[in-house]
């Protein structure tokens, strides 16, 4: 009987096997693309959510402005009709903090469609008039509105200078000395005046005359003012210009 001859290793394993090619839908099977595509497919309906008509901003609720205008506030803030995911609430605090009569804001946002801008106004101090035109200004010399009603603790003076716009500093010095004097005379003074040539000057009641000249040395010029005044000397000007030199006739 015949002995089969031996067969190569090759030929016991047969011909090498092709290289198998990936089965159609293998990464469907493996989940990878069915996961991509619900990331995404929910990013878009995120963004769609968060931008829907349904979240537009609707109410802006002003609190604090009693200076200003709270319909300015409103506006510079630039929310209404926002959506209210869009809304920066910083941003919209660092355009309000510009408007002249602004100390501090805050601006929040409330789900679903409402903003909130909470102001603290700087204080006035003194009226500064010019002509038909009232400007109120805090200590610091900003002129924080112009042509309101002067509230009735504050002094006011007339300004023969040129008449400040809102949004303008004045000189602080001068706003402090006019507050002072002002403090000072109390129910004495009929009038306090800003001059080109006199500087201040304050009319009393009985209609003397006190010139105080510029802002510097205040305190001095004042505690000379109530000296002479308690002397029970008798005078119509009292020139205070130079307070270790005081005139009078």
């Amino acid at each position: 009987m015949a002995v089969p001859e031996p067969q190569s290793v090759a030929a016991l394993a047969g011909a090498p096997a092709r290289e198998r090619s990936p089965q159609r839908g293998g990464m469907l099977h493996s989940g990878r693309i069915p996961a991509a595509v619900i990331v995404v497919a929910c990013g878009i309906l995120l963004y769609g959510f968060l931008l829907s008509g349904d979240f537009l901003v609707a109410s802006v609720v002003v609190r604090g402005v009693e200076l200003g205008d709270p319909a300015e506030v409103a506006t510079v803030a630039d929310a209404i009709g926002e959506p209210i995911f869009s809304i920066d609430a910083g941003a919209a605090a660092e355009r309000v903090a510009l408007l002249p009569y602004v100390e501090n804001v805050a601006v929040r946002t409330s789900f679903p469609d409402k903003v909130t801008i909470s102001v603290v106004e700087r204080q006035p101090v003194v009226g500064w008039k010019t002509g038909d035109s009232l400007a109120l200004v805090d200590q610091r010399g900003h002129v924080l509105t112009v042509s309101r009603p002067l509230p009735d603790e504050l002094p006011s003076v007339i300004n023969e200078l040129e008449a400040p716009s809102v949004g303008q500093t004045l000189d602080p010095a001068i706003v402090a000395s006019t507050v002072a004097a002002a403090d000072t005379l109390g129910a004495v003074a009929s009038e306090l005046r800003w001059t080109r040539d006199d500087g201040l000057v304050a009319t009393l009641r009985d209609n003397r005359q006190v010139i105080f000249g510029s802002p510097d040395r205040m305190p001095m010029k004042l505690a000379v003012y109530q000296t002479v005044a308690a002397s029970g000397s008798v005078w119509q000007v009292l020139d205070l210009r130079e307070p270790d030199r005081p005139y009078y006739k």
